[in-house]
């Protein structure tokens, strides 16, 4: 029977879980109003996740099929690999899906539940040393998502072939997106930070640039463009919110999406949270999809491209005393 392979990002909630899952040799995922998905199929998934958080449309869709994933496809036996940074963890699925009842009582709890062994003693490996296959595999945004599995079973049942990497960086990555959030990081602010999103964004969009906004129609706001190959046009929006000032709203949402031509694809950067019904207006428009980057999701993106920023970067991203102990 073949073994299937699977990605699991550590950051239900998007609150960093890496030293949970070692911790507790496991992988979870949040969305813990749903209640104990045991014996559930896709489509009482999709009900629960429509009833306990009133998503719609595309969000609905793309949720109920990662929460699917997670609780009916993986299987005992299946590897996993989990996306942190640069750096990637590998392991084995020891016991199928459980709910963990005493983590639901939070709204950001994490109680569904994977057993999971990892290899090389619970050490990373560096993405930047896997072959092309697994790499670029690996860029997918998705919480949960399938993996070319001989790809990863090379990886671990080959161990020789690879070095694992000792780290502190789930310490510095968690305490650097809280700091991000909370609008403490020296250095960034809205000026700043735009710039530091352009430099990140442009390893996934080469071309991006900066959009003068004065010809804009009023209320449209883009602050960077790219057009890619095929007659992709992304937009992206840049939000330096503080913590402190509330999530994300839905204002920044229709900003952006006034400013797009149908057919275009729009990104909302935000150092913070977005609120709920911001997501559901983003996803809810399919001629002018919008996908949102929160703070904590900004942050593992700044460190899976660590190798590829110079000391101007790093200075400018606030990183370089967090990274001067490494």
């Amino acid at each position: 029977m073949s073994r299937n392979a699977w990605a699991v990002r550590p950051y239900p909630h998007m609150i960093y879980r890496v030293g949970e899952f070692l911790a507790n040799r496991m992988a979870a995922i949040g969305w813990a109003a749903t209640g104990d998905l045991t014996g559930c199929d896709r489509e009482q998934i999709n009900r629960k996740l429509r009833e306990f958080y009133q998503y719609e449309g595309a969000r609905l869709a793309q949720s109920t099929g990662t929460v699917d994933r997670f609780v009916n496809q993986i299987k005992v036996g299946d590897a996993v690999a989990v996306p942190d940074g640069g750096k990637i963890y590998f392991g084995v699925v020891t016991t199928g899906y459980s709910f963990k009842q005493h983590l639901a009582t939070d709204e950001e709890g994490y109680p569904h539940w994977i057993g999971v062994d990892y290899r090389f003693e619970g050490q990373p490996i560096l993405r930047s040393e896997l072959p092309a296959v697994l790499y670029d595999s690996l860029k997918g945004r998705q919480a949960v998502f399938s993996l070319p599995a001989d790809a990863v079973w090379d990886v671990i049942n080959d161990p020789s072939r690879f070095v694992a990497v000792d780290t502190h960086d789930q310490e510095v990555k968690a305490r650097y997106a809280e700091r991000l959030s909370a609008g403490n990081v020296p250095g960034i602010n809205s000026p700043r930070f735009e710039k530091v999103v352009l430099k990140v964004l442009s390893f996934y969009f080469p071309g991006l640039y900066r959009l003068a906004t004065t010809n804009a129609p009023a209320g449209a706001d883009t602050d960077l463009k790219a057009a890619l190959p095929g007659g992709i046009v992304v937009r992206v929006q840049v939000k330096c919110y503080r913590d402190d000032r509330g999530s994300l709203r839905e204002d920044a949402v229709r900003q952006l999406r006034d400013s797009m031509e149908l057919g275009e694809h729009g990104i909302i950067v935000t150092t913070n949270r977005a609120s709920e019904s911001a997501q559901n207006l983003a996803a809810s428009d399919s001629l002018k999809p919008i996908g949102i980057i929160d703070g904590p999701e900004f942050a593992q993106l700044v460190f899976d491209n660590l190798d590829r920023l110079n000391d101007e970067d790093i200075w400018a991203l606030g990183l370089r005393t967090a990274l001067a102990v490494r």
